[in-house]
């Protein structure tokens, strides 16, 4: 019984994380309190966040072929990390960020990993041994802090391309991060 929970979480949380994440964006902009220095290291992590993303999708080929260089040298899924630092961004350019970030950190447990796990599983099904093989090179989102003991063959690799970036619709997380960075501004602004 647990196991069939798990895996119908998993795809409903997969399938309606930007359903509640936008729901989730909402109550934040409705109930947060920015302030100057919190949007300043809150913007940073924004913004290192948005540099992972673009750095990554400039390498994604969806289901054509899978993502070896850049970023995924490093992790199997630096869309998410990037995803991760934006959202602990806005949860830390509030008062009571202690609360936001919390907050938000189950919010990614809850719908992005299972979300993860999801995705690996159709990943693995388009690319096979070469996914698994992947899966045990790179870790999902924490880089190594030192280097496997013995070296994987040298991995396939493509060059970034700013069309990936566009075909991969970056410009949606740009424009809400902008959104979201523009109505806690016009709070702070108007006090």
């Amino acid at each position: 019984m647990l196991p069939e929970l798990t895996r119908r979480w998993r795809r409903w949380a997969a399938h309606n994380r930007v359903r509640v994440t936008i729901i989730v964006g909402l109550a934040y902009v409705a109930f947060s309190r920015p302030y100057w220095n919190g949007l300043a290291a809150g913007v940073a992590l924004i913004l290192l966040g948005q540099a992972l993303r673009f750095w990554g999708a400039g390498y994604l080929e969806k289901n054509q072929r899978l993502a070896r260089g850049g970023p995924y040298r490093h992790v199997r899924h630096p869309l998410y990390v990037g995803s991760f630092l934006m959202g602990l961004g806005l949860a830390v350019s509030v008062e009571h960020a202690i609360g936001w970030t919390i907050t938000y950190l189950l919010l990614f447990a809850g719908f992005f990993v299972p979300a993860i796990h999801v995705e690996e599983l159709r990943l693995q099904s388009i690319f096979g041994a070469e996914y698994q093989d992947f899966m045990v090179e790179v870790p999902a989102l924490v880089p190594r802090l030192a280097r496997p003991p013995s070296p994987p063959p040298e991995p396939s690799t493509s060059s970034f391309a700013w069309r990936r970036v566009l075909a991969n619709r970056e410009s949606r997380s740009v424009v809400a991060m902008v959104a979201l960075i523009a109505v806690q501004v016009a709070k702070v602004l108007l006090g």
